[in-house]
């Protein structure tokens, strides 16, 4: 019986602690192409002086992402700036992306056409704890 146990023991527990590397299954596959194979942008915010604002994500399938944001003046001037971060899976069921430093986007809503999420700077629970909802849609020159 002792001999049983142990090659129980021997048999089971190696695969108890494999961990999961190198490879997504079909769901987690195609949340990391709704986010990575789509330029997502922000909605146009048009200013009181007549300038305009927007913000564009990128993101990569090795953890990085650009930000570029775009600022048109009232006269026409185009002005860009680039933001370049980094980006994971905040949880195993792939609903809340962690850029660092207690920010995050809980994903409410992924599909090809809409990208809505709560940014949320801090944890749960803690005094100071902020949450604003976004949309973006894809990225499209003509907007």
């Amino acid at each position: 019986m002792r001999k049983f146990i142990f090659i129980l023991i021997i048999v089971i527990f190696p695969t108890a602690c494999i961990e999961k590397t190198g490879y997504y299954n079909a769901g987690e596959n195609r949340i990391i192409s709704l986010i990575c194979d789509i330029t997502w942008a922000k909605d146009i915010i048009y200013n009181d002086n007549g300038s305009t604002y927007q913000e564009i994500y990128q993101f990569n399938r090795d953890g990085t992402f650009q930000r570029l944001i775009i600022t048109t003046s009232n006269n026409g001037a185009e002005n860009t700036g680039t933001l370049n971060g980094q980006w994971s899976f905040y949880d195993p069921a792939f609903n809340t992306i962690y850029f660092g430093n207690k920010h995050y986007w809980d994903i409410d809503k992924l599909n090809e056409k809409k990208f809505a999420f709560y940014d949320r700077s801090g944890e749960f629970g803690e005094i100071g704890m902020s949450r604003t909802y976004k949309e973006m849609t894809p990225y499209s020159k003509n907007k």
